[in-house]
């Protein structure tokens, strides 16, 4: 449930960090420091603003090559980019750099460490002086050594501790003169971003059909529906991109996945890192010879050998047992692929340096290895409780015991619980299910976003969006920041949504709207060398290497479309799709003597259903409740859509009845119980967000109407059980004559089948018979 923005300076004031508008703020990432200089040291005959409208003007003669763009080459050697970077250079408003969740004091200590020795966003000093102007603006165009560096490095005071941490990643790439590739040609990443894609496969991927589809079964995931690209017809034409020159290794589409036993977790192209932090054993000695099954369970090996070819992955299956698993299996993927990803661009500055230490003519040398801004993996996750549980993983898969978090204690001040003692008591008085607790204990605040850094031993919490590497967001909270800058989803690699059904419950348009700003155009430069850009990047075929990463906990329509429209990726796509069993459907779990009519209504499209239900409802089940002794009705409505109209619809047919949405007020709400619990409200109108949102127990039901069965399978029993003696008021005590009935159609197969099971599903979709009867309880 997406709510409005807030506009108090605390939590859910969320507002741009980066603004223009602010002197204190400039181009890019570095920062105006003037407010360090002496009074009494200042020229006279100049002054600070005549040095700012100075450097203004060199700033646009000359491009801004920064050192956050991993590369020292001059605008000479980016020739063939020139129309972008004019594009780039048509805005004049400085480079915005976006800060995380609500960054609102100075920059500069410990909010401007940075860990990444290939990434440092060195602050200029301005002192009153021409030569130390000078130094400034060669800073800004990316002309110092290494020795300049530590100079700047050791006057800015906010940046000492970081940097030493830091320094050593680079040196391990300097001191081997003869040092390799430090990836393979096999391993699946250089495999999926290291090569171009053909006219062929493009012109398949963006065809109105561009996949053919197997199934596979695996042990621990079951049944998978595999997307794989249609074969693409041998054709000598090599691609034509738009910018830059052609290259001759062409990607390979993706072919069916192969389970592998017995294999080193580190053959999966993991870092060694990364497999040492994984093995929790006691007194572990973290052999490299591990294999993937000792390190990880079933279902995390199986969905992580998808993972690591780069498929795009669909899994309703998700629940707050098994969540802890999967929330491991992508933060291994995630910080593998921004791992790798950094180790690459390190050791091509080293091999740059080398060469133009040597004198050789680095201009003829062209590195491949970025994208247009920094940020490659973007996770979508509901709350902020789960934002916390994801940052805890991150950290406990990279960082070794010497590991470091850079502002730790204020992120665990605004994401951590913040309820007292005495609420906690309050709330354990009331027992709620097991998946109640588990999505809700914590913070649930549902508007923040976070940017973090990644080194090799360190974790920068709250680096501004164009110098992290992971974005962590909610959806709310990535829609306030998207209605004034997208630029950082641009490169955009790897796409996580985490519990894909909270999402849903909150507000599904907000989803999509992220969807529809991704690899859009930049509209600014940020300090990127074109020069290292990747040319599937420049030449806009980024949504066909993304990889998209669903995890849900029930199947929704709406994620299977989002999975199947807004996913074409060339490596391939699977979805879990498991029947349901009679064992484990929901229509088992009710206790109480009950008889259950499932009515199905006629439709031919699913845009129609709605119009479709309404008119039924209306004609056929809603006049058999105008008797005095079918009181005392509740009227389940998954849709806030369909509970508006049928709440107009009631007034104007004037209806006795009460209504309670997620958005009534709790004295309203309270009311409204008390009045349908004593008969004075005959009908009661109750949306699924309320019932998601406040498990409540209400009493004194008599007969109840699912409108539409629940998303949640677990809802339909749970409703159902409330009409227990317990439950029920003097009038209807020890009274067998409790109703319950349910509307669907053939569009309402999946929650349909995860109630009733898959099997006894298609039976009452296909039967000529269009009412079915289940008795549950009794003897």
């Amino acid at each position: 449930m997406g709510r409005g923005r807030r506009g108090s300076n605390k939590r859910g004031n969320y507002r741009n960090q980066g603004s223009r508008n602010k002197l204190n703020r400039g181009s890019g990432s570095y920062k105006n420091k003037r407010g360090h200089n002496k009074v009494g040291d200042e020229k006279k005959d100049y002054s600070p603003e005549s040095k700012r409208q100075k450097l203004e003007l060199e700033k646009e003669k000359q491009p801004v090559i920064e050192e956050e763009s991993f590369s020292s080459d001059s605008v000479e050697e980016v020739k063939p980019y020139v129309q972008l970077l004019s594009m780039f250079k048509s805005s004049r408003k400085a480079q915005q750099v976006l800060t995380s969740d609500e960054e609102e004091e100075s920059e500069e200590g410990d909010e401007e460490q940075s860990e990444d020795e290939d990434n440092r966003n060195d602050d200029v000093d301005d002192e009153d002086t021409e030569e130390e102007e000078e130094e400034a603006e060669n800073s800004l165009v990316g002309e110092d050594e290494a020795e300049d560096e530590e100079s700047d490095m050791e006057e800015d005071q906010g940046k000492l501790e970081q940097e030493a941490v830091e320094e050593e990643s680079e040196e391990e790439f300097l001191e081997g003169e003869e040092e390799e590739e430090p990836l393979s040609t096999t391993d699946p990443f250089s495999l999926h971003y290291g090569r171009e894609i053909s006219e062929n496969l493009l012109e398949i991927l963006t065809s109105p059909k561009p996949f053919d589809t197997q199934e596979l079964k695996w042990k621990a995931l079951g049944r998978m529906v595999v997307h794989l690209p249609r074969k693409v017809e041998n054709k000598t034409e090599k691609p034509k991109p738009i910018l830059g020159e052609t290259v001759e290794t062409l990607v390979i589409p993706g072919t069916a996945p192969v389970l592998k036993t017995g294999v080193p977790m580190k053959d999966y192209g993991v870092k060694l890192q990364l497999c040492a932090n994984l093995d929790k054993r006691p007194l572990s000695d973290s052999n490299d010879s591990l294999t993937a099954e000792e390190l990880l369970s079933p279902l995390q090996h199986e969905l992580f050998t998808l993972a690591n070819d780069y498929r795009d992955i669909y899994y309703p299956e998700m629940n707050h047992m098994n969540n802890d698993e999967i929330r491991t299996v992508y933060c291994l993927h995630s910080l593998n692929h921004i791992l790798k990803s950094r180790d690459k661009v390190l050791f091509h500055n080293a091999k740059l340096k080398k060469a133009s230490e040597s004198g050789a003519m680095t201009g003829e040398i062209e590195y491949r290895d970025q994208g247009l801004v920094r940020p490659r993996v973007l996770i979508i996750a509901p709350l902020r409780n789960s934002a916390v549980k994801i940052v805890e993983k991150l950290a406990d898969l990279l960082l070794p015991k010497k590991g470091q978090i850079i502002n730790e204690k204020r992120f665990y001040d605004e994401f951590g619980e913040e309820k007292g003692e005495e609420a906690k008591k309050e709330e354990k008085k009331h027992h709620k299910p097991e998946d109640y607790e588990a999505i809700f204990t914590g913070n649930t605040d549902d508007s923040f976003r976070i940017g973090i850094s990644v080194a090799k031993r360190t974790l920068k919490l709250y680096a501004g969006f164009y110098v992290a590497d992971i974005l962590i967001a909610s959806p709310l909270g990535a829609r306030t920041l998207l209605a004034e800058d997208f630029d950082f989803l641009c490169s955009i690699e790897v796409l996580v949504i985490d519990q894909t059904d909270i999402l849903y419950m909150q507000n599904w348009d907000h989803v999509l709207h992220i969807f529809q700003h991704l690899h859009l155009q930049p509209r600014e430069q940020h300090g990127t060398d074109l020069g290292r850009v990747r040319l599937w990047a420049l030449n806009g075929y980024s949504p066909h290497y993304r990889q998209n990463l669903i995890f849900s906990s029930v199947a929704l329509p709406e994620a299977a479309a989002l999975f199947s429209r807004r996913g074409t990726n060339f490596a391939g796509k699977v979805r879990v799709e498991n029947a349901v069993a009679t064992s484990a459907t929901t229509v088992c779990r009710v206790v109480v003597q009950l008889p259950q009519a499932f009515h199905r209504f006629p439709t031919v499209a699913a845009a129609q259903s709605a119009d479709d239900r309404f008119h039924f409802f209306i004609k056929k089940i809603l006049p058999q409740y105008r008797d005095a002794l079918m009181s005392n009705t509740l009227i389940f409505i998954p849709s806030y859509y369909d509970y508006v109209r049928l709440r107009n619809f009631l007034h104007k047919e004037d209806y006795n009845f009460g209504q309670a949405c997620e958005y009534t007020p709790d004295g309203k709400l309270a009311q409204v119980r008390n009045r349908f619990f004593l008969g004075k409200k005959r009908v009661l109108l109750y949306t699924e967000r309320l019932h998601f949102y406040r498990r409540l127990t209400l009493k004194g039901i008599h007969n109840i109407i699912f409108y539409q069965l629940p998303t949640y399978p677990n809802f339909y029993p749970e409703l159902c059980n409330l009409l227990q003696d317990a439950f029920q008021s003097k009038k209807y005590r020890g009274d067998s004559t409790q109703t319950c009935t349910v509307l669907y159609s053939t569009f309402d197969a999946p929650r349909l089948a995860a109630i009733v099971g898959s099997q006894r599903a298609a039976e009452m979709l296909t039967s000529d018979r269009a009412v079915h009867l289940f008795v549950s309880g009794g003897s």
